[in-house]
């Protein structure tokens, strides 16, 4: 049987963003891409991830045993087969150290714009497994440390601005970019790695620069800002998911740094996409 390569395409997402996917390409090896005659090592971490861990012959998946997040119980090869799993990766790797190998599922949804999944399986017994966490539209890298570092630019790509639209500052007093946090899995469980006091100080810190700024009005025609108003958001989610997901501490931030006009229809949209990412994402 042919090996698997892992080839990373951009695709975006409809309603969230523009999430790097790993796609399956069958190759007889890819390891190594050539370029003006050199030969150029794999650098992504998550291609490498899925290179260097056991790969599932195929002759073995309809072996394999899944309860699914709808707590459906199937074989792994009919999950592979079911609606929007076309791209689906699977590989066994031990996340946590304990001797046990979970199963991950890299998966591309499909459709112009849309989306990268990671799906997440702990072992409850021979060739048996059970979801634990499901990552959505996240650009999720897997670090040679074995976290799953997150993105959170995907669900807020559109956030009153177009997907490449976004607020720039370039001087040494610009805010300082946050967007993305790191989760662990652990014993069945995945979490998310708590914020540090500096985080907390740089979050307050843009929010009270991007305060500053004149308010600037939504344009009737494209119905888009400069990008602002994805920044707050950003930032905003960034507390949440980093200090404990406690929206009305959340809010309180909101409320003391977006003094503009349109401030209850901005955080009726943040708080909407939050729920969303709750929904769709298991973290």
């Amino acid at each position: 049987m042919k090996k698997i390569g892992v080839l990373l395409s951009v695709i975006g997402c409809l309603t969230t963003g523009n999430p790097l996917q790993a796609q399956i390409v069958p190759v007889d090896s890819i390891v190594m891409y050539q370029k003006d005659s050199a030969i150029i090592p794999e650098t992504n971490e998550t291609v490498l991830f899925f290179q260097s861990n056991e790969r599932i012959p195929e002759a073995s998946l309809s072996k394999i045993t899944i309860i699914t997040r709808a707590r459906k119980t199937m074989k792994l090869a009919a999950f592979l087969k079911s609606d929007g799993m076309e791209y689906g990766d699977p590989v066994l790797a031990d996340m946590d150290n304990d001797g046990k190998k979970e199963l991950l599922i890299s998966n591309y949804t499909g459709g112009a714009h849309c989306c990268d999944e990671l799906y997440i399986f702990k072992n409850i017994g021979v060739n048996k497994y059970q979801h634990v966490a499901k990552l959505f539209a996240g650009n999720t890298v897997i670090t040679p440390e074995k976290q799953f570092r997150f993105d959170l630019h995907e669900n807020f790509g559109y956030f009153f601005t177009c997907f490449a639209c976004g607020y720039s500052d370039t001087s040494d007093a610009g805010p300082i970019p946050v967007n993305d946090i790191t989760l662990r899995y652990n014993n069945g469980k995945i979490s998310i790695v708590p914020g540090s006091p500096e985080l907390k100080s740089i979050i307050n810190d843009n929010l009270g620069k991007l305060a500053e700024q004149p308010y600037q009005a939504i344009d009737k025609e494209l119905l888009m800002d400069d990008g602002i108003r994805k920044e707050f958001a950003l930032n905003l989610a960034q507390y949440y998911f980093s200090f404990g997901k406690n929206m009305v501490a959340t809010q309180q931030l909101f409320n003391k740094y977006y003094k503009f006009p349109d401030a209850k229809t901005v955080w009726a949209r943040f708080s909407k996409q939050i729920l969303y990412m709750k929904k769709e994402s298991d973290f």
